[in-house]
């Protein structure tokens, strides 16, 4: 068996029911793997939360990657995640689109303006 190292930077944060994720260079598999398991622990206490991606111009997805990354998304839909906004940033932020699982039924939110973002998503958590 061939394992990949993980490649692909980011970073998480928690601020109440919000995940900060910023990341950037490219991410294969293991890296998408990676990252998912630190979303599902970093999530794991709550019932439900939101995914706020920031990605740097850098940032991309090897293309044996993006169904990883799309079902992925449906296994944090599955664990509370309501929805997910990501800021227009690389190229690369619609690479899934066309590989949109029909289970995944969260909204995925890109665009380029971060505060309109940032406030169509925190109007997921059902505290606002």
């Amino acid at each position: 068996m061939n394992f990949q190292q993980a490649h692909g930077v980011y970073s998480l944060k928690l601020e109440g029911n919000i995940v900060f994720c910023d990341y950037a260079e490219g991410f294969n598999i293991q890296g998408v793997i990676e990252l998912k398991q630190q979303l599902l622990a970093l999530t794991s206490s709550l019932k439900y939360w939101v995914l706020y991606q920031l990605p740097e111009s850098s940032a991309g997805i090897t293309q044996d990657a993006i169904v990883e990354m799309m079902n992925s998304y449906v296994e944090l839909q599955n664990t509370g995640c309501l929805a997910v906004a990501i800021v227009e940033r690389s190229p690369f932020v619609r690479a899934g689109s066309p590989y949109r699982p029909e289970q995944l039924t969260m909204p995925i939110n890109i665009n380029k303006d971060a505060d309109y973002l940032y406030d169509w998503l925190v109007g997921f958590l059902p505290d606002n």
